[in-house]
């Protein structure tokens, strides 16, 4: 219930920082990113598999001052317990709103994303939904090029309830 709660202020954040911005102009443009990732497993009634290394990429369009919309790629090479392994694939649509406090520079922001997650266990695929909610942090080192972090709680539906994780990755992103 308390992720259900939290999932749910993050949206209305998300909104209410975005409303108070409206009246500004928008500052349309795409952008690519790509980083490595960092994941400490949360698994429900399992053994104690290890951590995760793994890879991220998206592609993002800046529809506002405030908000951004993005297409992110995360996969995670091998959660590992004895001699099973778990490899994680997410393809998650994400809102990224930015706090207002942010300057040109330095840009918080809160990110909430749905999307599907590929867990390869064994010999045995599943597919089904899951979800994100964290905090990111980006650091312009130029005009069109960001630096970044980010952390964030991925947790599957359905056949994929029991896999959830925190995810941290670190990147770079290129602004067309």
């Amino acid at each position: 219930m308390k992720k259900h709660l939290f999932f749910a202020v993050l949206v209305v954040v998300i909104f209410y920082s975005t409303s108070l911005y409206a009246g500004q102009d928008h500052l349309d443009h795409f952008y690519v990113g790509i980083g490595g990732s960092y994941a400490v497993e949360d698994f429900d009634d399992s053994p104690d598999f290890d951590n995760s290394w793994g890879a991220n990429a998206k592609i993002g369009y800046h529809t506002h001052p405030l908000l951004d919309i993005e297409l992110n790629f995360d996969y995670l090479n091998k959660f590992e317990y004895n001699i099973v392994d778990l490899e994680i694939f997410t393809c998650m649509f994400v809102l990224k709103g930015y706090f207002p406090i942010s300057t040109e520079k330095v840009k918080l922001s809160t990110v909430v994303g749905a999307g599907l997650m590929h867990a390869d266990f064994k010999s045995d695929d599943e597919i089904d939904l899951c979800g994100k909610v964290g905090l990111g942090l980006d650091f312009f080192a130029f005009q069109d090029i960001s630096l970044g972090i980010e952390g964030n709680y991925t947790f599957g539906f359905g056949d994929l309830d029991e896999i959830r994780y925190f995810n941290f990755t670190i990147g770079a992103a290129y602004h067309f």
